[in-house]
């Protein structure tokens, strides 16, 4: 396979993991799905998702608050929620050959946002004379604090996920774009990165499909995105603070090879123009959140 027909392949594996997930009564209990994946099915679209992003229930963290627990508990129930699912496929196409957890960051993260990569490599019949086909990439990120505007029931194949809304992932793509800049990774001492353009990208297709004059939705939206930032300390301070680097901005966008071609650069500057001149309309921007001792 080449490397888009790898791509594809990821893409299709990774929706039956989702849904395998999705059985999973334990799994169900503790995730909370969101990225492209939920995005692509928030607006009836289509971009290329090479991970299953989620978040870890903030209640699940409360009873089992060590990581070494969470990790266990992670590695118990999603090999069989994996397993039983391809099992029922008639014929089996899939086989869970291996998984593997490891801690993101390798060490406890000194403000207490520790995550887990979830490594998922697959045996597939279909192509049984391809070698090295790709490990699939679970995220499950540090809990959050959420509204009751953050998460929904999603129906998913044949069961349900609690998944995030269409205006918290507004709301979070807008902050995970300001996490790359350099004035985040300054105050965080964070080492460099590179600046996050596919979240850009997402969120004009948010715009297109959602005008700013629903105002209702971009309300709601904007509210998530102060919730979000304020979970990581990160600050804003209006249109200058997005257009931070907005020459390295534009030239990361335009070489993006994962970026579809159908939204211009100067889509996404108007884009950025509307929804904040919006939300500093509606007094959600500006905001400072100053660090907390560290945990």
């Amino acid at each position: 396979m080449n490397k888009s027909q790898l791509n594809f392949w990821k893409k299709n594996a990774l929706l039956h993991v989702l849904s395998a997930l999705a059985e999973n009564n334990e799994i169900r209990e503790i995730l909370i799905f969101k990225g492209a994946l939920i995005l692509n099915r928030h607006l009836d679209t289509e971009r290329m998702s090479l991970d299953i992003d989620s978040n870890l229930d903030i209640d699940f963290s409360l009873q089992l608050p060590e990581r070494e627990s969470q990790k266990q508990f992670l590695e118990e129930h999603i090999p069989v929620a994996i397993e039983r699912y391809f099992e029922k496929q008639d014929p089996v196409r899939y086989q869970l050959k291996n998984l593997r957890i490891d801690l993101s960051p390798p060490s406890d993260h000194p403000r207490g946002w520790d995550a887990f990569c979830v490594k998922v490599t697959l045996d597939d019949y279909e192509n049984e004379g391809i070698r090295g086909l790709p490990a699939l990439t679970i995220d499950v990120a540090a809990p959050e604090v959420l509204s009751d505007a953050s998460v929904q029931k999603m129906d998913w194949n044949s069961s349900s996920i609690r998944a995030y809304t269409l205006e918290r992932i507004a709301g979070e793509k807008s902050r995970a774009f300001l996490s790359t800049l350099p004035t985040y990774r300054s105050k965080m001492k964070k080492p460099g990165e590179a600046i996050r353009t596919k979240d850009l990208y997402d969120l004009a297709r948010i715009l297109k499909a959602v005008p700013i004059h629903d105002k209702g939705f971009w309300q709601i939206a904007g509210k998530e995105f102060r919730l979000a930032c304020k979970s990581r300390f990160i600050d804003c301070h209006g249109i200058d603070s997005f257009k931070e680097s907005w020459g390295s901005t534009k030239e990361a966008f335009e070489s993006d090879k994962i970026i579809p071609p159908d939204i211009r650069f100067e889509i996404i500057e108007n884009t950025l123009d509307e929804i904040i001149s919006f939300w500093i309309e509606e007094g959600i921007i500006p905001f400072e959140f100053p660090l907390q001792d560290e945990k």
